[in-house]
């Protein structure tokens, strides 16, 4: 064994010098790049040095093992040993093993036995001992050399380069360390994560606005059933997740498939319920500090409000921050499978980093937090969109507020939210009518919910057709009305907005033309008819027909004149002088049958 040791640790060596002398010749003392020999000759150069590596990392373990296995049997090798010595020869091997750089060097420098002598017989026994024994301090030396600025740094990288792997292995396994998660400015999770700049959809979320640090999902490691080093999804933890529906509902709104972030808020066997802005978990109303807006949260098609749904087994229910700009479980993905789940951010971990723009939520509950409009504030920030639009501003009408509050007040009570207002029967111009309010072009707006000025603008001009109808050139007044009623027993709110203009008729010339030859032609005939009633004989015998169509001539001409100087000045002619006009349609025919019986006589 002894021998076996010695034989390696100079294949060892020469293995050094091999490798150093190649190195030497190939960069032609280190006065090139290894990179810059040709290539035919760097393969040749490059096989070399891994043979001789190979040789001599061979050797060095052969040699490290004798070294070992020689001092733990000491210089008997043929001593009879006992079991409690055999048992134990791993367990000193591989100790060994693991501090050999440093054993190695206490080895060969002795620095006990080196006190010993200097005490016990001084300093100049301690030079002859040395001057006697050269060639073994030499020796030494040299082995502390080699020890010092080979073996130890070569043992050192082993271990870091163990504990990289070993770390990697673990962290596969059990996926504790935190992965950076791009967030998109889409706005769902704001507060917590700030939103984009801009408004369109599919711009939002290619902008990345955070990357927080999120720990793999599933994790840990489970024995005997009991996970350890690792998180259980747990309520209001902030997930990342995708699934086909999810992909699809990405698709369709921001034009590229992709996961979804949220917040879970309902788990397995939870009971859930959306009341007048706020979420009912297990029957208790929750105080929701991470969400932008107190009682700001409203049902959709999947929870519809004052629904109670139960969340079942291994799925959970997942909403946004941002109640008012979150696509969630309450509408078209519905439950989510927790193996759908492939990051998380425990809430216990949220406090500290991810709550700064959090909510005070100590009067949530209260009725007195409901978010009201400053209708001032809506108007004026209204009125930058069009004048940026290039349109004029709109001026508050409060006959217009007061028909806004009529027409709420019908929609919740019939849940009829159509303009045509099909259950009801109550439309916008009946409103108008009973506000005492007339204009020419009207339209409506209908929001179900509580919002801010800016929020409800902003919610509004994202929808499709709502920026054309608050932009229309044609409007110069608004009303807005806030209405709070029930929905089929359900506590709600619908804020109504009624928006009115006047546009000139501008009546086509020979329309106008026409109704003046009218006029003229009635004026000139009045007067022969008139004269009738002098011819006493012929009047007395058609007195009825003479009097009826002078009758009919006064009151055509008085329809005319009104006609005539309403489209002259350019108005818009009232229900009832419209009526007129299909009056005098039918006095004109009497006319006409009139005179040809007259002039028949």
């Amino acid at each position: 064994m002894y021998q076996t040791t010695i034989n390696a640790i100079k294949i060892w060596l020469f293995s050094l010098v091999s490798f150093l002398g190649v190195v030497v010749v190939a960069t032609k003392g280190f006065r090139e790049d290894f990179s810059q020999v040709q290539t035919t000759t760097s393969d040749i150069y490059s096989a070399l040095l891994l043979v001789i590596a190979l040789i001599g990392s061979i050797a060095f373990i052969i040699a490290v093992a004798g070294f070992i296995s020689q001092q733990i049997r000491g210089s008997d090798v043929d001593k009879k040993r006992s079991f409690w010595w055999h048992l134990t020869y791993p367990f000193k091997f591989f100790f060994l093993g693991a501090i050999f750089p440093l054993y190695l060097f206490f080895y060969l420098t002795q620095p006990f036995k080196a006190i010993k002598l200097l005490v016990t017989k001084g300093v100049c026994n301690l030079q002859r001992f040395l001057s006697t024994h050269r060639k073994e301090v030499l020796l030494r030396i040299f082995g502390v050399v080699l020890t010092v600025t080979i073996i130890l740094p070569v043992w050192a990288g082993g271990y870091m380069a163990a504990g990289v792997i070993g770390y990697e292995i673990v962290n596969n396994i059990v996926r504790f360390q935190d992965e950076p998660i791009p967030i998109t400015g889409t706005g769902s999770m704001y507060p917590t994560f700030p939103k984009g700049e801009g408004k369109d959809p599919a711009e939002l979320s290619k902008q990345i606005v955070g990357s927080p640090g999120m720990q793999p999902y599933p994790n840990g490691i489970v024995l005997f059933g009991k996970k350890y080093f690792g998180h259980d999804i747990g309520r209001f933890d902030i997930v990342t997740f995708t699934n086909e529906k999810v992909q699809a509902v990405s698709q369709k709104n921001y034009g590229s498939g992709g996961g979804f972030m949220k917040r879970v808020i309902g788990m397995p066997g939870d009971v859930l319920e959306i009341r007048n802005g706020l979420v009912y978990l297990n029957n208790e109303p929750l105080k929701e500090p991470y969400t932008a807006k107190p009682h700001s949260t409203f049902g959709g098609e999947f929870l519809p409000e004052c629904t109670q749904i139960t969340v079942p087994s291994n799925k959970v229910f997942v909403m946004g921050d941002n109640r008012k700009g979150s696509g969630d479980s309450r509408h078209d993905i519905g439950f989510v499978d927790l193996a759908d789940v492939d990051h998380v951010i425990p809430f216990a971990r949220q406090t500290g980093l991810y709550d700064k723009r959090w909510r005070d939520t100590t009067n949530d509950l209260s009725d007195a937090t409901k978010i009201k409009i400053d209708r001032e504030s809506y108007l004026e920030l209204l009125n930058q969109k069009r004048q940026e639009a290039g349109v004029k501003p709109l001026v508050y009408q409060k006959k217009l507020e007061t028909a806004a509050a009529l027409r709420g007040k019908v929609i919740l009570e019939y849940n009829d939210f159509s303009y045509e207002a099909t259950q009801s029967g109550y439309t916008m111009a009946q409103a108008l009518s009973d506000a005492d309010y007339w204009n020419i072009i009207y339209g409506e707006a209908k929001t179900q919910g509580y919002y801010e000025a800016a929020e409800l603008l902003e919610n509004q001009l994202e929808q499709t057709g709502y920026t054309e109808f608050l932009l229309n050139p044609e409007y110069q007044e608004i009303g807005i009305a806030e209405v709070e009623g029930e929905l089929n027993g359900c506590p709600a709110q619908v804020v109504v907005q009624h928006i009115a203009g006047y546009v000139p008729p501008n009546y086509a010339p020979d329309v106008v033309e026409s109704w003046k030859t009218a006029l003229v032609r009635l004026r000139e005939i009045q007067p022969g008819w008139e004269q009738l009633k002098t011819y006493g004989e012929y009047y007395e015998k058609n007195k009825a027909d003479v009097d009826r169509i002078t009758q009919i001539i006064a009151q055509r001409i008085s329809i005319a004149e009104v006609v005539v100087k309403k489209m002259v000045a350019n108005q818009w002619l009232s229900k009832a002088e419209e009526n007129l006009i299909e009056d005098d349609k039918s006095l004109a025919g009497e006319q006409d049958g009139l005179a040809e019986r007259l002039n028949n006589q």
